[in-house]
């Protein structure tokens, strides 16, 4: 029976390999694919959610072969967290509508402490997407929670530890907040595009199996580090 499981590798190779239906919820947060920053902030990546995968020409494509595998791979629901920023919003757009048939429903995570627009006349952008997208087994979403809204208010990681490793670490308080609200416990929740295992750590703390895919090295040393600290029952894939 998986437990928490982290795999070194392409997500999109691994999710290939899975049976349909293999787990029951996935929430992930994938490469925004490039913040639209300077030349010397992108060569020093200080404004990169990953250090790798940030500038594909192919990421619309990429991510809908992504998507279509966690569909399929999906029994009830999938969680895709997304922002759309400077240079990625029309394949954001693009990518939503691709999808439009499978969306249950658009959640807004509220950030209010996000970084102020330093130019004058430009729209500051204080929030990110969760979508929900249907799985195999979906039949209507259930919230564990009574009275929810599609809005969500939390604070993002302005202060962490991994700052200088990975600029934009998921907030543990939204990554619980999705995980209470949207799984069950004991549900093999993954997350393909795992990172430093924000969502793995929620899932420890709240009684959820996880299994996570990471690409990048650097960042699944310091997962398999942080899930081992938490709970030392951790199996670990070097594909």
């Amino acid at each position: 029976m998986i437990k928490y499981k982290l795999i070194l590798g392409d997500c999109l190779e691994n999710m290939k390999a899975m049976p349909d239906k293999f787990v029951d919820v996935i929430l992930t947060s994938p490469p925004y694919n490039d913040s639209g920053c300077s030349e010397s902030d992108k060569a020093n990546k200080r404004h990169f959610k990953y250090e790798i995968a940030e500038n594909r020409e192919d990421w619309l494509d990429w991510q809908t072969e992504c998507i279509n595998e966690m569909l399929r791979i999906t029994k009830r629901h999938v969680l895709y967290n997304i922002q759309p920023i400077l240079n990625n919003k029309s394949d954001v757009y693009k990518l939503i509508g691709r999808f439009a048939d499978n969306i249950d429903n658009i959640l807004i995570w509220y950030k209010p402490n996000a970084q102020p627009q330093h130019y004058p006349h430009r729209i500051a952008n204080f929030y990110e997407m969760v979508i929900i997208l249907k799985g195999q087994e979906f039949d209507k979403l259930y919230i564990n929670s009574n009275g929810y809204t599609n809005v969500i208010v939390k604070n993002i990681n302005s202060n962490h530890n991994y700052s200088d490793k990975h600029r934009a670490l998921m907030s543990e308080d939204f990554c619980n907040e999705l995980i209470q609200n949207f799984t069950m416990p004991d549900e093999l929740v993954f997350d393909p595009f795992m990172g430093l295992a924000t969502t793995g750590i929620c899932c420890v703390r709240n009684q959820r199996d996880f299994m996570g895919c990471e690409l990048h090295k650097p960042y699944f040393d310091i997962a398999q580090q942080r899930m081992r600290e938490e709970n030392s029952q951790v199996t670990i894939f070097d594909l």
